[in-house]
């Protein structure tokens, strides 16, 4: 985001304009999404999070002077929340991706479309090598958004048990794949929403 962007925003917040909300939703929905998985096992909840965090911030800070980095609000808002939302529900999240997602982010701006090709080709033939049942409910979930009832009923099985079987299909991709490839999965995802 630029300067000029940023204060554009600091500018219609403080006027209490909701433009504001549209822009930085625009520039930043997607990313925090994306850092947030490094806490969640599920995308809803990801979304569910970021979406709260816009909320919040809009209710607390419309109609007041801001000062500091809109960016960094919304990353450490973001990260406070998912760590909230994981105590509240005792999981645990996969802490190389909080390590490396920022520098795997910032390279995606920089990587050329063949070496995005190439994570991207490894990326399949990792979750191709995963057990049949894992591997289905990845697929529906990360790319078909199939909510874990719609994959349960689909699939003759419990949500719990879908639960533990994309639990386990993710766990299994990050022994098998490098954080980068394994975020990819992720940035897949959100991006084929928009």
């Amino acid at each position: 985001m630029t300067d000029k962007t940023e204060s554009t925003i600091i500018r219609l917040l403080a006027a209490g304009d909701e433009r504001c909300m549209k822009i930085m939703f625009d520039i930043y929905y997607q990313p925090l999404c994306t850092y947030v998985m490094r806490y969640l096992l599920s995308v809803e909840d990801a979304k569910d999070i970021v979406q709260s965090v816009f909320i919040s911030f809009w209710n607390n800070k419309k109609g007041h002077p801001f000062s500091g980095s809109i960016r960094s609000y919304l990353f450490g808002a973001a990260s406070k929340a998912s760590l909230q939302f994981m105590r509240n529900k005792g999981k645990t999240y996969f802490v190389d991706i909080e390590l490396h997602i920022d520098d795997f982010l910032d390279e995606m701006l920089h990587d050329d479309e063949a070496e995005l090709e190439k994570i991207k080709e490894q990326l399949y033939a990792a979750i191709e090598n995963l057990p049949t049942n894992p591997q289905k409910v990845l697929k529906a979930i990360i790319f078909n958004n199939t909510p874990y009832k719609t994959v349960a009923e689909e699939m003759q099985i419990s949500v719990n048990t879908v639960k533990t079987y994309y639990a386990r299909a993710l766990e299994a991709l990050r022994k098998s794949i490098d954080t980068k490839t394994f975020s990819l999965l992720f940035l897949s995802f959100l991006h084929s929403e928009k």
